[in-house]
């Protein structure tokens, strides 16, 4: 994300407050579409790893629930994983049952605006989720901070141009 020509990277808590899990309280599909995952991103997978796992697998392994041949498997329960590319990705959980039972996620990474994308190919809806993770963030002092700063920047400028 890119906010006064500066690059933040988001992390995204993959399934928010539930976090990964096969209970069915999450679709992970319509997570993922609620969000905009760009290059330099992170996912983090929070989860009970008695429980659960994460791997990283193909596009037909994914499609199969197929754990066989992951790219890479993780298992501390509270994993992070950084989007070094643009792309698909794709997840899952490999305890019998869980991937047929919802728990994958398959996401598609974005090159950063200020890469050299065309900030038209993305909509408004998909700007507004692109700073909502970090606007919500914010300390509400440092947002008034911001607003008056900007405010009075606007001021100045009116004032200049009387004088």
């Amino acid at each position: 994300m890119t906010l006064f020509g500066a690059t933040i990277a988001a992390n995204h808590e993959i399934g928010d407050v539930a976090g990964w899990t096969a209970a069915g309280t999450v679709d992970y599909t319509n997570w993922a579409s609620t969000n905009n995952f760009q290059v330099g991103d992170r996912l983090d997978f929070k989860y009970n790893q008695q429980f659960h796992n994460v791997m990283e697998v193909s596009c037909q392994e994914f499609e199969s629930c197929n754990s066989s041949s992951p790219i890479i498997t993780y298992t501390t329960g509270d994993d992070t994983v950084e989007l070094s590319s643009t792309g698909h990705r794709y997840f899952l959980c490999s305890t019998p049952g869980h991937c047929d039972a919802g728990q994958k996620l398959h996401i598609f990474v974005h090159c950063h605006e200020d890469d050299g994308a065309a900030s038209s190919d993305l909509s408004p809806l998909d700007h507004r989720r692109n700073l909502s993770p970090f606007i919500n963030t914010i300390n509400p002092f440092i947002q008034l901070v911001l607003w008056f700063n900007v405010w009075h920047m606007f001021v100045q400028s009116c004032f200049a141009l009387l004088f």
